[in-house]
């Protein structure tokens, strides 16, 4: 299973990174979580096609994870894309979601792919698809909005991902996660409905956790200072732009 961080940044505007946005792979699967800035470039640039996308969730609707749809969709229609395309999303958005590709006049392209878009209710843990090598599961977030984090698992493999959130009870539950990755938009300091990295040191068990790795980070924060005085340089680490881990 490979994990690309194609963009790692959070809601402000950053100098070096696009808004966060990762894709998830294992053989021959390709799941997107969230869509920001130039997707279409991003996949190419890790060797998925446009053809081979086969799913798109989104953990929330404000504009840093979703605004990269149209490019992406008007990628694949520029490709002659053939093959179906599944986009997950709350219940609660699927009116704003189908509003949108109304706007966009998707339909009207002549798009040769079917959108399927599947919804999930947010409010309890369920698992929303499985292929023959993953699983990947929702659970409330604690966001502004109504949001998800991921339970992605494989190969005996446990990959949590927060999502935008305060500091979650849930992820707290489990016994073992082989890879967090956890939103940290403020280094120190506390940003409303958001987690900060002294808040994930001290509210995690991170004797349960192999390797943290943040993402959604803001520009001119000290993370490598705060990272180098709670001395968990080898456990937690910042996504950077492209990076690609395999567990």
């Amino acid at each position: 299973m490979e994990i690309h961080f194609l963009g790692t940044g959070s809601a402000y505007p950053g100098k070096e990174r696009d808004n966060t946005s990762i894709c998830i792979s294992s053989n021959d699967y390709h799941v997107l979580i969230d869509v920001s800035g130039n997707p279409c470039r991003k996949l190419k640039q890790i060797n998925v096609a446009l053809e081979d996308l086969d799913s798109v969730i989104f953990t929330h609707f404000h504009i840093d994870h979703i605004y990269g749809l149209p490019s992406l969709l008007w990628g694949m229609w520029l490709e002659n894309r053939q093959k179906p395309l599944t986009i997950y999303c709350h219940e609660e958005n699927l009116a704003k979601l189908n509003q949108w590709l109304s706007t966009m006049e998707v339909y009207e392209w002549g798009i040769k792919f079917t959108l399927h878009i599947k919804t999930f209710s947010g409010g309890f843990p369920e698992e929303l698809l499985k292929t023959r090598d993953i699983s990947i599961s929702v659970f409330p977030a604690i966001h502004s909005v109504p949001t998800i984090g991921l339970e992605v698992t494989g190969g005996n493999k446990t990959i949590v991902y927060s999502s935008d959130s305060q500091v979650n009870s849930h992820i707290r539950t489990y016994q073992h996660i082989d890879v967090l990755i956890h939103e940290a938009t403020s280094a120190i300091k506390l940003e409303s409905n958001h987690t900060s990295l002294t808040e994930i040191a001290e509210s995690y068990d991170l004797n349960a956790i192999d390797k943290v790795i943040l993402v959604h980070l803001s520009d001119h924060q000290p993370y490598d200072e705060e990272l180098s005085r709670l001395n968990l340089d080898n456990k937690i680490q910042k996504a950077e732009e492209m990076m690609c881990i395999s567990i």
